[in-house]
């Protein structure tokens, strides 16, 4: 690059600044070589009184993939000069399209095209099928199809990965057909694109067709076909399969990819060892490798080797600090998970929307608001406006009962979706404020805002703290009868605890032996804690029997018996929970307290 600005520095000084094939050569070399350089042939471009054709085609093509806008800037300057864009002009007009995230600008190009006749030209409605297909219109993509005269394998891989992509798997394996009877071969993206299809449907027996159609036509085995068999395989967890591909393939063809995918297939199926010995024999192994692994020992709830393979990591991406936030919260472990945060933002990695919302959920739960209001004020100073997060935001406030901050973060969203409402009702129930929870749902459908079924939960909820039964059974009904919303488990489970909180015990035992399906666990432990509340002692008996059958190591149903007895004073029965629960080794969470000290947060437990 040195040697060819001195070059031009003397072609400038000998008075031939204005020869066009020089300036084009130049052009190409900066604006295209890797070794080149984009900013000097903008500037060296900019400097030219008349560029042509050739020359805007050449910093077109430059700035496609990396600077669409500036691309589609110079198209329109292109046309404003006069200037007619070639054939060669509009694929990397459309390429630079395809990463925008409206579409229509697409469709007006598109619309220039067909006007220009160059709708034939088969490069050119290939890049239009292309451009479609990465904005999710497959109708689009199939009508383009439909009309292009001779499509070639190019045109039929890209209607094939597009269906198979958005879960048109029939429909893909349709064109798959219909491509074999025009004589056009598949090629190691067709079916690279079907394997895909597969792996996202989770259909192992198409899949396991399209291996044996490969082997049997004696189709060359590229390394990503290879690789895409092998995840397959290893996705599905038939590691025997996947092990024997790994173990024929070519040393050449093994990539980072091929063995991440086999240590990821031995997690997904509960082979840790075999996926930590194979992580150990890896060659290389790069940032995605490591999170796998990662994930691997956090997802067993092993965070003692989940740490050692953190500390271990050359380099820790975002997504390897939001494994071991999140994944530290997950398994209850709070303290690491905000020490880990509070690392992360030391060490000036920035959070993402996933990093955000773990954080403020274990501020929520732990009752850290001081660490909230942070995390809310370095939002703030991001300008961060992401709606999950906001409703994190929300939902850590009205869980520390700050409702009315959790009110201001509401005012503040501009357009609230049908999941913000719900948050904000959910909110006020579970702080007491049932009346305020069931205005905030009228006002809801006032703002033409339609309830969905977490809406509802909600609402539900308000009606059991603030004693509303009649109003909880309307609500209930209304969520078929008017909103066409089926009641899930956790509607059951709400309306259990309506009629059980209001001493309605038999009502809610019939409610229960009505439902369409089984009760589980969580509606059966509502009616065992309406029992605890009411002193049913006979009820809470059968009730707990019933849940033993669900879920024999849930501490929770236990220790609610044991207060049932012993509220009726029934001491020696409580005491005989109290040791069956050690004889399955079901162990009670102690309470625990999180204190900020010196920077740091300390966790307390019942008893320290």
């Amino acid at each position: 690059m040195a040697d060819l600005m001195k070059f031009h520095a003397h072609f400038i000084t000998t008075g031939h600044s204005n020869d066009t094939l020089v300036l084009s050569t130049i052009l190409s070399f900066t604006a295209l070589s890797p070794n080149g350089n984009l900013a000097y042939a903008h500037l060296v471009f900019n400097h030219i009184n008349t560029p042509n054709t050739f020359m805007f085609n050449t910093m077109i093509r430059g700035y496609s993939c990396t600077y669409p806008l500036q691309a589609f800037a110079l198209h329109l300057q292109m046309l404003q000069t006069g200037l007619l864009p070639s054939n060669y002009t509009y694929p990397f007009v459309i390429k630079a399209l395809s990463k925008f995230v409206d579409h229509r600008y697409g469709e007006t190009v598109h619309g220039s095209i067909v006007k220009s006749g160059y709708v034939l030209d088969l490069h050119i409605s290939n890049s239009l099928l292309r451009m479609y297909a990465s904005f999710g219109l497959s109708k689009d993509v199939v009508k383009l199809f439909d009309e292009m005269p001779e499509p070639d394998v190019v045109s039929w891989n890209v209607v094939i990965n597009d269906l198979a992509e958005y879960g048109c798997l029939d429909d893909a394996l349709v064109a798959f057909v219909e491509m074999c009877h025009c004589g056009i071969e598949p090629d190691s993206v067709t079916l690279l694109g079907l394997l895909s299809g597969c792996t996202k449907n989770g259909d192992l027996c198409t899949g396991k067709l399209i291996h044996l159609y490969i082997v049997q036509r004696d189709v060359h085995v590229t390394g990503n076909l290879g690789n895409g068999l092998l995840d397959m395989y290893a996705k599905f967890g038939d590691m025997d399969s996947a092990k024997k591909l790994f173990d024929r393939m070519e040393t050449k063809l093994k990539t980072v990819f091929s063995w991440t995918s086999m240590v990821d297939g031995y997690i997904r199926s509960g082979e840790l060892e075999s996926a930590s010995m194979l992580f150990n024999q890896m060659p290389e192994k790069d940032a995605t490798a490591w999170n796998v692994m990662l994930n691997g020992f956090i997802t067993v709830g092993d965070l003692i080797s989940a740490a050692l393979i953190f500390e271990e990591m050359p380099e820790k991406d975002l997504v390897s600090w939001n494994c071991v936030i999140v994944g530290c919260s997950q398994n209850k472990n709070y303290v690491d998970s905000l020490e880990f945060f509070r690392k992360m933002l030391v060490l000036g990695v920035k959070p993402d929307r996933i990093t955000l919302v773990g954080v403020l959920s274990v501020c929520g739960f732990v009752g850290a608001l001081d660490l909230g209001e942070m995390t809310h004020s370095y939002m703030e100073k991001q300008n961060i406006k992401e709606e999950e997060v906001e409703i994190g935001l929300m939902d850590m406030y009205c869980k520390c009962g700050a409702h009315e901050k959790a009110m201001r973060v509401f005012d503040g969203i501009s357009w609230k979706s049908e999941m913000v409402w719900s948050a904000m009702i959910f909110g006020l129930a579970t702080n007491g404020l049932a009346s305020e929870a069931l205005e905030f749902f009228r006002c809801m459908q006032k703002a033409g805002v339609k309830p969905n079924e977490i809406t509802f939960i909600g609402v539900l909820c308000a009606c059991s703290y603030g004693g509303f039964v009649e109003q909880g059974k309307w609500f209930f009904n209304a969520m078929t009868e008017v909103y066409g919303i089926i009641p899930r488990s956790e509607h059951f489970g709400c309306m259990v605890d309506i009629l059980g909180r209001a001493g309605l015990l038999e009502e809610a035992e019939m409610f229960i032996h009505n439902l369409p399906v089984k009760a589980d666990a969580g509606v059966w432990g509502a009616l065992l804690g309406a029992c605890r509340m009411h002193n049913e002692v006979q009820m809470g008996e059968k009730v707990a029997r019933i849940l033993n059958e669900i879920d024999p190591s849930h501490s929770g149903r236990y220790i609610l018996l044991s207060n049932i007895y012993a509220a009726g004073d029934r001491w020696i029965d409580a005491e005989k929970v109290r040791k069956k629960m050690k004889a399955y080794r079901v162990q009670k969470m102690p309470a625990f307290s999180l204190i900020g000290l010196k920077g740091e947060m300390r966790q307390f437990f019942a008893g320290n």
